[in-house]
């Protein structure tokens, strides 16, 4: 067995394919050749490298042998040994293009050394060109293969809009505009795919607009932050159900980048509409880190869309209170120690700063028309639960839509205090 390229050596003379041989012995498998037919028969067979052939010979000139060579192996260097008598039939051979080059007898090692070598990079050079287009090809056919496998799920996620009739009627019986009915569509095309009914997307969505408003941004990118939160999960509809719905922290890393690969496919779709690209830009980098480590393209700070980081921070938020990345929900107080103990490694710590701040002041529920996870020391009368508030054992304690009242807040503080438990608690 050799790793050396095979080289074909082709003359009636036999002192002369001796002299072939030990010049090229150390670069190449030398195969050799007294007979141009049996050469000729041994193309279709092996592949060569590079083609030495003698011009006079029986039979077959080596012009004829070349020839074949060129219709057989058209990338293989062909190399003709002529003698000066033989310069018109060299000169044909060459014109008709089918020989690379040529050099007289009697010849001069280095010369023909250089030439040989030369061919065979040449060659090389060729199978490497080639073999990379081999490569490309089956890359874009698998491309086309999971684009095809993604518009199949759309279409797929698609037909469960049939089921949300019912809920779509509900909103249009409190005759809200149309452009809220197509946000709330695309909310409940999400929340089928991720088996969320917590609010999640309307929630961060709203967090969005609210502290982009208070950071003091033209409405062009208020809108822009905001729509980026109402679409941050739309790329889930390519995932699994059981990654879609998975928690985070108990994901390998693998399977964490593929479920967060959500983002880029979210991108794709939404710059599918003009108008949306921006939001697809926002929506591709919410998984990008401040410090360079995150996801895709390991964007560095101010580097990073700024609709995209205020995405990070309000949707990792979130996602700590409701228990999506580990399976321990963690209280306002937690969740806002973590954004700060990761400011500046993950979060812009600007972003950080206002959001806290924001989290902190007297939020006013109705103008913002959102809903809040709050401590109950926090909790006032005339709010309404959002969602089913939960005890530790997973029962409900108290229904969405609830009051809150003097009475239900004493109850509660009774509760946390008696069984060591922290109630996240969503208002609006």
């Amino acid at each position: 067995m050799t790793d050396k390229l095979k080289m074909m050596v082709v003359d009636d003379e036999v002192e002369v394919l001796n002299a072939l041989k030990r010049l090229f012995r150390k670069d190449f498998e030398v195969v050799a050749f007294s007979e141009p037919e049996a050469a000729a028969a041994a193309l279709s067979e092996t592949s060569f490298a590079v083609i030495v052939s003698d011009m006079k010979m029986p039979k077959m000139s080596g012009a004829e042998l070349l020839s074949i060579a060129h219709e057989t192996c058209p990338d293989t260097p062909r190399i003709l040994l002529t003698g000066y008598s033989d310069i018109d039939s060299t000169a044909m051979a060459i014109n008709q293009g089918k020989i690379n080059n040529y050099i007289n007898k009697p010849w001069n090692n280095d010369d023909l050394k250089n030439i040989v070598l030369q061919a065979a990079e040449q060659f090389q050079l060729k199978q490497s060109v080639q073999r990379l287009e081999n490569e490309l090809k089956l890359k874009n056919d698998l491309l086309r293969k999971q684009n095809q496998d993604l518009e199949s799920k759309v279409q797929e996620r698609t037909q469960s809009l049939s089921n949300l009739n019912e809920k779509l009627k509900s909103a249009n019986d409190r005759q809200r505009s149309l452009f809220y009915d197509v946000i709330e569509m695309i909310n409940l095309i999400i929340e089928d795919t991720t088996g969320g009914g917590d609010g999640h997307v309307k929630r961060v969505a709203g967090h969005c607009r609210m502290l982009a408003l208070e950071m003091g941004l033209e409405k062009n990118q208020v809108t822009q932050v905001y729509l980026a939160g109402l679409m941050h999960e739309i790329g889930k509809v390519s995932l699994s159900d059981n990654l879609a719905k998975s928690i985070e922290n108990e994901l390998t890393r693998a399977e964490l980048n593929e479920k967060q690969s959500h983002a880029v496919k979210g991108a794709e779709i939404l710059q599918t509409v003009p108008h949306l690209k921006a939001i697809g830009v926002a929506v591709k980098h919410q998984y990008e880190r401040f410090d360079g480590s995150g996801l895709p393209d390991h964007l560095i700070g101010t580097n990073i869309p700024l609709a995209s980081r205020i995405l990070t921070v309000v949707n990792e938020f979130d996602k700590l209170v409701l228990g999506r990345i580990s399976s321990q929900k963690l209280s306002q107080s937690q969740a806002i120690d973590y954004l700060k103990k990761e400011s500046k490694t993950f979060f812009d710590p600007e972003i950080v700063d206002a959001y806290v701040t924001l989290l902190n002041s007297e939020i006013s529920l109705d103008q913002h028309n959102i809903d809040l996870c709050i401590g109950v020391d926090k909790l006032e009368p005339g709010m309404h639960l959002s969602q089913d508030l939960l005890n530790k054992q997973g029962g409900v304690v108290l229904t969405q839509g609830t009051e809150i009242t003097p009475t239900v807040i004493a109850k509660l503080k009774a509760y946390e205090k008696e069984w060591r438990y922290i109630f996240n608690i969503f208002v609006h």
